[in-house]
Parts: structure tokens; sequence; C-alpha cells
């Protein structure tokens, strides 16, 4: 199983590597977790900016938020479903892609958190966990 986030904006929807066509595209960018922070001023630079979906201090505003959790439930339900079916058919590839405007902070987020989520839920599914815009992180989240 493959679990990726990317930058609608930088790279755009990723290519089916896997040559079975078809796999969920999840838009992050419906995710308004950080809206309060910027709401007073929005041509503010955003203040985590230096941070990815991999720091504590960007996972825990997510954590927090209401709609990021409803986003992850009604994502989960729909991975879980397939999941299930994959298995029972013998299938081996299934594709989960994440993306937001940067591919930093609320994809990223969503990746890890399915991919932890399967690793706890369905040990014996083999997760490859992808960041495409990993190179244009800080660097000190490489």
């Amino acid at each position: 199983m493959l679990t990726q986030s990317f930058s609608f904006r930088r790279t755009g929807y990723p290519k089916d590597e896997t040559g079975h066509g078809g796999g969920f595209v999840f838009d992050c960018r419906a995710i308004d977790a950080f809206d309060p922070l910027l709401r007073d001023n929005p041509n503010a630079p955003f203040p985590h900016m230096h941070l990815t979906g991999l720091d504590l201090e960007v996972s825990h505003i997510l954590d927090e938020d209401l709609g990021t959790q409803k986003f992850y439930q009604a994502v989960w339900t729909m991975v879980e479903m397939n999941i299930l079916k994959c298995l029972s058919r013998g299938f081996g590839v299934m594709t989960v892609n994440f993306g937001c405007t940067g591919g930093q902070h609320r994809s990223v987020y969503m990746a890890e958190r399915l991919a932890r989520t399967i690793r706890n839920e369905f040990p014996e599914v083999d997760i490859e966990l992808i960041h495409r815009e990993k190179n244009y992180w800080p660097k000190s989240n490489m």
C-alpha cells in the first residue's frame, strides 16, 4: 500500500505509478485548523512555515481541531472498507494520496496519521509512506 502527501500547487495530482489506475486523492485544503492564526492578519507570514506535519506543534493544532478529526474519520471509513476488500480479494496494491497547498503541513499530518492507523489496525499490510515535497521543506525537518 502506498500513502503519500503532495502539494497541489507545486507538483499537482500524483500520477498512478502502480499501473492499476486508481486510488484515493484527498484534498486537505478543506482543513482550516490554521485559519484562526491568520484571521487577524491574513497578510502576516504563516507562523508555522518553518515546521511540517511531523512537528508536534503542528500535529497538536490538527489533533485538537474538530474539523480535522471529522475529515480524518471520513477518510478512515473509506480507506478501511477498501483495505478489507483488498485483503479479502487478495489485491496487493492500494494508493491513498493527501494533497494540500504546499505539501508540508496538513497533507503530511494526514499521510503520517493514516500510516500509523493502518500499521496498528492491519499489521499484515506493508505501507510505503512518501512525502513528495520533502525536498522543499525547511532543512531542519529533513
